[in-house]
């Protein structure tokens, strides 16, 4: 007798497989557009943005600046494979990656700079964060109550009164 053991999840994951092979078959390779993975974070007055390429040489990465749309976009070419090589696992994903951010009014395209290395390419946007605007103290001037001059004017009016009748 011949025990067969399957895991309970292997029939999602020959759903998924066969689901992205119609995908592609249909509409494309290029026609499926993941997301980049990025971190954004400030370094004194400049914005960071940190994307993982790995395996994307710098010709292939392009960063674009339109209004307030900053738009970086990589390629990942699908590797050749010489005659009689077969792949025996495909994990690493090629396609076209694409993300988007935006960035203050009035950035200009000379405030960016992009470099790659070690498969992360760190985008630079100068003079970014503008500083939080400090409380100011406004001095408070004492007056008169309202109130104490009407006293004053009705004391006046009466003793100008009794002086009348004199």
């Amino acid at each position: 007798m011949i025990v067969r053991y399957q895991h309970p999840y292997a029939a999602f994951r020959q759903f998924d497989r066969e689901f992205e092979r119609l995908v592609r078959r249909g509409f494309g390779r290029t026609a499926t557009q993941l997301s980049l993975r990025a971190d954004v974070y400030t370094e004194g007055p400049d914005a960071v943005i940190t994307a993982a390429v790995p395996g994307i040489s710098p010709e292939d990465v392009t960063v674009t600046l339109e209004g307030r749309r900053l738009s970086i976009t990589a390629e990942r070419r699908e590797r050749e494979a010489a005659e009689g090589d077969r792949y025996l696992v495909r994990g690493l994903t090629s396609g076209t990656f694409r993300r988007e951010f935006t960035v203050p009014e009035g950035t200009d395209p000379a405030q960016v700079s992009a470099a790659v290395a070690d498969g992360l390419l760190t985008v630079r946007v100068a003079n970014a964060v503008k500083p939080a605007p400090q409380a100011q103290a406004i001095p408070v001037t004492g007056a008169q109550p309202a109130i104490e001059v009407e006293a004053g004017v009705e004391s006046e009016q009466a003793e100008t009164a009794g002086d009348e009748s004199k």
